[in-house]
């Protein structure tokens, strides 16, 4: 079976093959055009209905995603709130250390600083971080209003609509 690259190559052949009769004006090997055109239309639909399903299957993954994502936060955050219990029930009952067979848990030190007035720290502790972002939309607007814009031009492009 061919591709539909060789298909294509096979229509423009046959488009370059059309003769016409010059006493009568009639179009010779219409036959061969319209063979290679069917052709064409079906590989073209082959192609453009899988395109269909892999947009299919890419709404499922992502919605199945989605999903898994919710289903992971929930768990993160049930293991969580277990973890604070047990550590609660432990402090309350004098513990520090518990080893099962199956488990060993124990209490490890450590700190983090806490910021309780932002304005209070001096300024050998901060950095400034600057970010700079381009607004694509404000540019193609004033390219479309003619004004130059150094740096961007706007690109015509054809994207094909599948439905």
């Amino acid at each position: 079976m061919k591709s539909l690259y060789e298909i294509t190559q096979d229509y423009l052949s046959a488009l370059d093959g059309l003769q016409v009769d010059e006493e009568t004006g009639e179009i010779l090997n219409i036959e061969t055009l319209e063979e290679v055109s069917a052709d064409f239309e079906k590989k073209a639909e082959a192609v453009a209905c899988y395109i269909k399903n892999l947009n299919a299957f890419t709404v499922a993954l992502k919605s199945e995603e989605e999903a898994l994502s919710v289903r992971r936060k929930a768990a993160e955050k049930k293991a969580e709130n277990l973890k604070k219990y047990l550590a609660s029930c432990l402090e309350t009952a004098g513990m520090t250390k518990l080893e099962t067979p199956k488990a060993k848990l124990s209490f490890r030190k450590s700190s983090s600083v806490q910021i309780c007035d932002p304005d209070l720290i001096p300024s050998e502790f901060k950095e400034i971080i600057q970010q700079t972002r381009i607004s694509k939309a404000e540019i193609k607007k004033a390219i479309q209003a003619e004004q130059t814009v150094p740096g961007a031009y706007l690109q015509e492009t054809k994207n094909l609509q599948v439905g």
